[in-house]
């Protein structure tokens, strides 16, 4: 079983879904965007940024 995943709107490495730039899995505008957290925090939208950040204050209280 691979551990990698493929979206469906990736071709040739050009993003369907959001005017064919090159794919930039959570960029703005792709279907991961807001529904995931990223490593990168430039990648997360402010919903996610702020789940993040209620779960940090939750581990120090």
């Amino acid at each position: 079983m691979s551990g990698s995943w493929g979206c469906p709107h990736e071709i040739k490495g050009l993003c369907s879904k959001v005017k064919n730039i090159p794919c930039d899995p959570g960029m703005k505008g792709c279907v991961l965007y807001g529904r995931f957290a990223f490593s990168d925090p430039a990648k997360n939208s402010p919903s996610i940024k702020r789940k993040l950040k209620g779960r940090a204050s939750d581990k120090h209280d």
